[in-house]
């Protein structure tokens, strides 16, 4: 039975990317008339063929990259991500390689070698890495590749994300209605692009309330330079008048913020409240329920595969930007005042 010819061998055969390719097929600008009628007819020549609707047999190999830094718990938010997008793309036919990017790797821009050109026919990078890694992997990876997350104007590249702006707004107003006026927020800004939505989602409620950031109040948790999280290191305790409320950027960083709050003697949420994001439970975590904003997985999941199933038939759609809202979750870890 003779081999059914992918996007990939016409790439390899004309020395061009599967995006170039895929442009070219399905029609969309970005590719010159000429390259484009080269690849139309080797695409006929060789008896290409693109599947429109047997999607339960769509075997293709993605490749999935995670910065180190987000695994280091066993029960990582990544790592859970990863494992529901490796079963839905199992139930679709295709199957998922993971490679972990390690700090190092990272700074000294490693070129990933696990999902490199030619092994894999699409990659997936959960969590943002540095901008210069991104960079590279730019220049130099020609396969399809789509993040999960977060989103970088820079690279323009297809991007599921939940909805960290409004979540926050969402929690940080709830705080309002139980009474709270005076509200920080533990996140150190500008690390990631969720972090930073995320205080904005929270400044614009207190802006909407009359009510101004107080910079004391605004704590990092984690490292700028190699973000990885570190409260007790990174977090500045406010002198003076505290705050009755914080609203943390994840519920890991609640978690480690609220045994801190432990270890200063002050009580959650007797003396102060918190809320999270993400609605994830961690095993080494508080021993009270977090209140928090859930991100739905399972439809950011969907939605990537979507686009790569999409990409890689040489389909249009609607590219760019996609924002999975979640929902708020009341747990026991906020007081009403």
């Amino acid at each position: 039975m003779p081999k059914k010819i992918t996007m990939s061998d016409i790439a390899a055969a004309l020395g061009i990317s599967t995006v170039t390719v895929s442009k070219a097929l399905s029609g969309q600008k970005g590719v010159s008339e000429e390259m484009r009628q080269k690849i139309i007819d080797l695409a006929e020549e060789r008896g290409y063929q693109k599947s429109f609707t047997n999607r339960s047999s769509d075997s293709f190999k993605i490749g999935v990259l995670i910065g180190a830094r987000y695994l280091g718990n066993i029960d990582s938010f990544y790592g859970h991500m990863y494992q529901i997008f490796s079963a839905k793309a199992g139930k679709i036919g295709s199957f998922t390689m993971l490679e972990v990017l390690s700090l190092e790797e990272e700074e000294n821009l490693v070129y990933p070698k696990l999902i490199g050109d030619g092994n894999v026919d699409a990659v997936v990078i959960m969590g943002t890495l540095r901008e210069d890694y991104l960079e590279m992997l730019d220049d130099k990876l020609e396969t399809p590749t789509f993040y999960m997350d977060f989103t970088d104007r820079q690279h323009k590249k297809d991007s599921v994300i939940s909805g960290s702006f409004y979540g926050a707004y969402i929690l940080t107003n709830y705080l309002f209605d139980k009474g709270h006026k005076d509200i920080g927020y533990v996140g150190t800004l500008l690390t990631t692009p969720s972090i930073t939505d995320r205080y904005l989602g929270y400044e614009r409620a207190l802006m909407e309330h009359g009510i101004k950031v107080n910079p004391a109040w605004v704590l990092d948790d984690r490292d700028s330079d190699n973000k990885v999280m570190d409260i007790e290191k990174n977090v500045k305790w406010p002198k003076g008048k505290l705050p009755t409320a914080f609203v943390c950027n994840c519920d890991l960083t609640a978690s480690k913020f609220i045994q801190y709050l432990k270890d200063k003697g002050l009580r959650v949420p007797e003396d102060i409240s918190v809320v999270g994001y993400d609605d994830f439970v961690y095993t080494n975590g508080a021993e009270i329920g977090i209140t928090t904003y859930k991100v739905d997985m399972e439809e950011m999941v969907r939605r990537t595969l979507k686009r790569i199933l999409h990409t890689l038939h040489g389909e249009r759609y609607r590219r760019g930007l996609s924002i999975v809202e979640g929902y708020l979750i009341e747990r026991e870890s906020v007081k009403e005042i």
